[in-house]
């Protein structure tokens, strides 16, 4: 399993592959924190 979490906030993540922890990430972001995902 990959762990994932993020700066900004106390989201943390579980996931199966590193793609998928990286699309977790990057909905969560676009969700949650568009500025950040925006300069990313």
């Amino acid at each position: 399993m990959i762990t994932g979490r993020c700066d900004h906030c106390d989201w943390r993540a579980l996931a199966g592959s590193h793609p998928k922890m990286v699309q977790l990430y990057q909905n969560h972001l676009r969700a949650d924190h568009p500025r950040a995902w925006l300069r990313g």
